[in-house]
């Protein structure tokens, strides 16, 4: 159902609540008229709900902060896209009620004079379900993804397969019935009995199951893979796949993420409290990249570019609601396409489906899997041991299997919470009840940037001492650092008793840093200074890298895949643009052939304290100089260019622009440049897409200060 084209008033069949309405160019102009506008759906034709998924609403308000739909005791709000803009507000919907008993009421904006044009309002069916006898989908039970092939029960797939020497057939089960059961059956041929038998009727879960058809090694196989159930019952074979417990050609990949790590917090980087004590040790015998810079300075957008090789500037993602752009290959798309098995296990809500990063993973195992194995008294604000009860059980599932993980934790993010006995490494424990106090009443208004964004003057404002405020703060995210340091070590030592971690590329990096007033804020994301974008890199593999090294040349998150690429003599896809660090690890020749850039996108309604939010910035960085170019500074009362020499000030705190300005011109040459090079590689990779985030992401946003004062 679809209303637009609103060439008339005789086409306005939305009753007017409030306000007025006209029509100009095919849009229903909408203005409140001192009070907020509101708008009912026509009465006929009746609406039935039971048939619709999502309400979508193309417009473009000139003011306002939020969008409003109503359905019964349904409410959904979205904030406002830019003014003046046409933006696409989804709503999903799940309302089960009688045909015509509920009305649809929009409230295009909540300005009371501002007008709104609105070009179409959609109801989107919902998908007719399983309309084909057997395919293929990604379907997921309790926030767990997988790639399955579905079939209409009974049924029969077949299938002829080479068995390996001590081969085995790895598979999960899982069914859509609410009511019936499922029975799932392994056949070969030859074979007098099934080879594995099982029947299923919970619908909200995955069974794993292991085959071993170590009695055909050698040989090809013709399997069966059957279902019986009551007819149209529907069965799922999720990523069915023969192993063999022979040694594998190719590494297995681990990319491990520590979120909102900053570098010069690491004592693997020669911060003087002993920190990361087993990343030490890792990296005496592998390679330390001491000045990797992210392409962005919070979670969402820096994983995009980790994840795709793209400049944060070049995928778009400004919003919380953004994806990757279609045109975009991920590092999990090109290593399941070489016959690896894919998993992401993630405790941050950016960095799955929210953020599209769910393609090319077999196995997506979003941030609720991870939260209900956390344990709130025990393990306080850190996730890193949950995200180990749930990555642990994988493992011993899949060793076999040449493998990507990507595990994403969360701790040592804010608000700051370590649990015992890290809570006592560098601060006073007796002192956390009143500090958590004193962290949560900084809320509200400044709960934006991965948490509290706050200056010392607001510190003092709220009655708190400033200075005591931040040193606690820093003991307890170094607690933190500590805390998750041991968790990896727990990780590394699981891959070693699963006998797999020499075959094993380790990764282990930070997504961006986190400021403590270094130039005058708390939290992330609101600049493009060292204490945000400089990150954790470091690379362990003993047939990869026979030399520890440490390397001092600049390089980039997006360098990481095309390394990774490069490491297993994987082809590169064309819409890269980091290169392989290889050869610099190797300690061999190596020629930086782009620039290494950070970047942050204005807020899209910077409304808030810190004035950088209100413009675009770019960060140059090479071995002596960083460059800093904000595009609208003016509007923001901040500088418009800033030089700094990273030999002499690293910390990034005298702006020496002024006494180079041959260096200043140079740098902005080479920005503009870039800058053109990335928007005609944007047009090919095209535009970043959205995802409607359900309530349950919402709130695990707002618990990591994402979400809850002026958008970021």
């Amino acid at each position: 159902m679809v209303w637009q084209n609103f060439l008339s008033k005789s086409d306005i069949a939305w009753q007017l609540i409030r306000g007025s309405v006209a029509v100009h160019n095919g849009d229903l102009m909408v203005k409140g008229d001192g009070s907020t506008p509101v708008l009912f759906a026509p009465k006929q034709p009746a609406i039935d709900w039971k048939l619709y998924q999502a309400v979508e609403i193309r417009m473009s308000a000139q003011g306002g902060r939020e969008v409003k739909i109503k359905i019964g005791d349904f409410e959904g709000k979205q904030k406002l896209g830019p003014a003046g803009q046409y933006n696409i507000y989804r709503f999903d919907v799940n309302v089960d009620a009688p045909k015509g008993s509920r009305v649809l009421g929009l409230m295009p904006t909540d300005s009371l004079t501002e007008p709104v044009a609105i070009h179409s309002i959609k109801l989107i069916p919902k998908p007719a379900g399983f309309s084909k006898p057997a395919g293929r989908d990604n379907i997921g039970k309790r926030d767990e993804y997988r790639n399955t092939v579905y079939v209409h029960s009974p049924s029969t797939l077949g299938f002829r397969v080479a068995v390996p020497l001590n081969g085995h057939l790895h598979f999960g089960m899982g069914t859509t019935a609410k009511t019936g059961a499922v029975t799932f059956k392994v056949m070969a041929e030859g074979a007098p009995t099934a080879l594995y038998k099982k029947t299923l009727s919970d619908p909200d879960h995955w069974e794993d199951a292991d085959v071993d058809l170590s009695g055909w090694g050698g040989r090809s196989l013709n399997l069966q893979l059957k279902t019986d159930a009551a007819e149209g019952i529907v069965g799922l074979w999720a990523n069915p796949l023969v192993t063999s417990a022979a040694p594998k050609p190719r590494p297995n990949v681990l990319i491990y993420t520590s979120d909102t790590l900053r570098a010069d917090h690491a004592s693997l980087y020669g911060y003087t409290r002993d920190t990361t004590p087993f990343l030490k040790k890792l990296g005496a015998s592998g390679v330390v990249f001491e000045d990797c810079q992210a392409q962005a300075t919070w979670t969402k957008a820096s994983i995009a570019s980790l994840m795709t090789s793209l400049y944060a500037f070049t995928h778009g993602i400004i919003r919380d609601s953004d994806t990757i752009p279609s045109g975009a290959s991920t590092l999990a798309e090109e290593l399941r396409a070489a016959g690896y098995v894919t998993a992401s296990i993630v405790s941050s809500p950016f960095v799955g489906r929210a953020t599209g990063l769910e393609r090319g993973f077999d196995y997506l195992l979003e941030s609720p899997v991870v939260l209900r194995e956390h344990n709130q008294q025990t393990e306080r604000d850190t996730d890193s041991e949950a995200l180990n009860r749930v990555v642990f059980p994988w493992l011993e599932r899949h060793h076999g299997e040449p493998f990507l993980l990507y595990a994403h934790a969360t701790d040592p993010h804010a608000p700051y919470g370590p649990p015992p006995p890290y809570d006592g490494k560098f601060a006073n424990p007796s002192e956390t009840i009143s500090f958590q106090r004193a962290y949560a009443s900084l809320h509200g208004d400044h709960q934006y940037g991965g948490g509290a964004v706050v200056s010392p003057g607001i510190v003092r404002k709220a009655g708190l001492q400033p200075e005591r405020f931040i040193h606690q703060a820093i003991d307890r995210y170094d607690g933190e650092i500590l805390h998750n340091d041991h968790s990896l070590e727990l990780l590394l030592n699981k891959l070693k008793q699963l006998g797999i971690l020499e075959n094993t590329l380790v990764i282990v990096v930070s997504d961006h840093g986190e400021e403590f007033w270094d130039h005058g804020w708390t939290g992330h994301g609101q600049s493009v200074y060292q204490e945000l974008t400089h990150s954790l890199l470091i690379m362990w593999n003993p047939a990869l890298f026979k030399s520890p090294r440490r390397v001092r040349e600049p390089v980039q998150l997006i360098d990481v895949m095309p390394t990774v690429l490069d490491a297993l003599h994987l082809k590169a896809p064309e819409l890269m643009e980091g290169q392989s660090l290889l050869a610099l690890a190797r300690g061999q020749k190596f020629q930086r052939r782009g620039l290494v850039v950070a970047s942050r996108f204005a807020a899209v309604k910077p409304a808030g304290l810190v004035p950088e939010n209100a413009t675009d910035s770019f960060a140059l960085i090479d071995p002596k100089w960083k460059f800093i170019y904000r595009n609208k500074a003016a509007k923001s009362g901040i500088q418009k260019v800033e030089l700094y020499d990273r030999v002499a000030d690293r910390a990034e705190r005298h702006d020496i622009s002024a006494k180079h300005p041959r260096e200043v011109e140079q740098r902005m040459a080479a920005l503009r440049q870039w800058i053109d090079a990335q928007n005609k590689i944007r047009a090919i990779v095209g535009h970043s897409g959205t995802t409607t985030l359900d309530s349950q992401t919402l709130e695990q946003m707002r618990s990591l200060g994402y979400l809850g004062g002026p958008s970021q």
